[in-house]
């Protein structure tokens, strides 16, 4: 139950993070805000992942389980709540956010039990470093700081594929990976219909709308 609250309320971070591209300016969207706003959305999908994968290879739903992964709800909401595109006023609650959101499943994978057939040590070293570099970026201050926290964000994201053969298959639920994965989507693509739904009313020729969702 606690994790479809949790795909829910990441589902409603994206969609509040989408406004960033809500206002074009002279009929489009420009480059920059664009690459903005998918760097955004795969940073939170990132800590997604992280979390599903914890439950996914780790989780025995008790106290800090469903703590952790409530307390990155929360934090998940404030972040879509303080997001816009003035990314000097957005740095820091942003940044703030993700480093909560990733010393909270760095704490679950470092204090869960397991036998010796695990590999929560590769993922300790690489949420290590991300929190530390984060920390770092928020420390120094915007100017120099961004650089170090879109480093961080990059090397979570691209870490793991460097280190797949470190990472135990056997513990890999997979039929409960496809369904977390599979009900995110779901989710997602009903919160873009109801969104685009706004723009139809009785003006609309009803040809487009059929088109559309069709």
């Amino acid at each position: 139950m606690f994790e479809l609250f949790f795909d829910l309320v990441f589902v409603y971070a994206i969609s509040r993070i989408t406004a960033m591209i809500h206002h074009p300016v002279n009929g489009g969207i420009p480059l920059a805000t664009f690459l903005e706003f998918l760097l955004v959305v795969v940073v939170v999908m990132e800590i997604w992942l992280y979390q599903v994968v914890y439950f996914n290879r780790y989780s025995k739903n008790n106290f800090l389980d469903i703590a952790g992964i409530v307390l990155n709800m929360f934090t998940a909401v404030c972040l879509a709540n303080n997001i816009n595109t003035e990314w000097r006023i957005t740095f820091h609650y942003f940044n703030i956010a993700m480093a909560v959101m990733i010393a909270t499943i760095f704490c679950q994978y470092l204090f869960t039990s397991v036998n010796e057939v695990n590999d929560k040590r590769e993922f300790l070293f690489i949420l290590g470093i991300e929190f530390f570099l984060v920390i770092l970026g928020l420390i120094l201050g915007y100017s120099v700081g961004i650089y170090f926290c879109i480093a961080a964000y990059i090397i979570g994201l691209i870490l793991p594929i460097f280190l797949w053969e470190k990472f135990k298959a056997e513990r890999v639920n997979f039929l409960h990976l496809v369904e977390r994965v599979s009900l995110i989507v779901i989710i997602a693509f009903g919160e873009v219909i109801v969104n685009l739904a706004n723009y139809f009313n009785s003006k609309t020729p009803l040809m487009y709308a059929a088109f559309f969702y069709h």
